[in-house]
């Protein structure tokens, strides 16, 4: 099963196809005698787009959050307000089979664009089109003998540390903001699974270790 996220909104339908491009910011110059040699800088900026069917009828094929049917209106009201304000979330895509995780995309962006759709073809459902721009924090950082890492928006913490799991985390977030690489989700699942069934569910209130 495939579940994506924007933010705290799950998509109630799997989009059937997602473009995730990687730019790059090399540079190639000539040198003496029409040698050319490259310059090579970061990556740029993951651009992420898909395009989404957002039933307005509670489909059978449909995984809405809580099992909860919305309308389409209040995925195109929440969407478009992440949209109009600029708001930083976590692109979530999570491949499972029972409670088995085989795999997890985890990518801190914006929406750059966004189109809805309103056609005959869909009936009363709603299609969106949506185009993502990574998103990197960007600050000073201090170093300490400790070796504890603080930056702007990111703190790595001592191994072993207790966390207590608040309203809207999620095991990629966690791994984002502490140690400033979502990818690494699964070192604290695999760390937690006696306390954590379900990867994609995490419950406010409860308290994991941070290997």
């Amino acid at each position: 099963m495939y579940d994506f996220y924007l933010g705290e909104i799950k998509l109630p339908v799997a989009p059937s196809k997602v473009t995730i491009g990687i730019g790059s910011s090399n540079k190639t110059i000539s040198i003496a005698e029409g040698k050319e040699i490259n310059i090579l800088k970061s990556p740029r900026l993951k651009t992420i787009s898909f395009k989404a069917l957002i039933p307005n009828s509670s489909y059978p094929f449909a995984n809405y959050s809580n099992n909860e049917y919305q309308s389409s209106d209040y995925y195109k009201d929440a969407i478009e307000s992440l949209k109009n304000e600029n708001e930083i979330i976590a692109f979530v895509i999570t491949r499972t089979k029972g409670t088995k995780v085989f795999n997890y995309t985890g990518i801190y962006a914006v929406i750059e664009e966004l189109t809805f759709t309103e056609s005959a073809e869909n009936g009363y459902d709603l299609a969106i089109d949506i185009k993502l721009r990574e998103y990197e924090a960007y600050g000073a950082k201090f170093y300490s003998s400790e070796t504890t890492v603080t930056s702007v928006n990111n703190t790595q913490t001592a191994k072993n540390t207790q966390y207590t799991v608040k309203s809207g985390d999620s095991l990629w977030k966690i791994a984002k903001s502490i140690y400033g690489d979502g990818s690494k989700w699964q070192d604290i699942y695999n760390a937690n699974k006696n306390v954590i069934s379900n990867p994609d569910k995490l419950y406010t209130g409860t308290t994991i270790i941070l290997p």
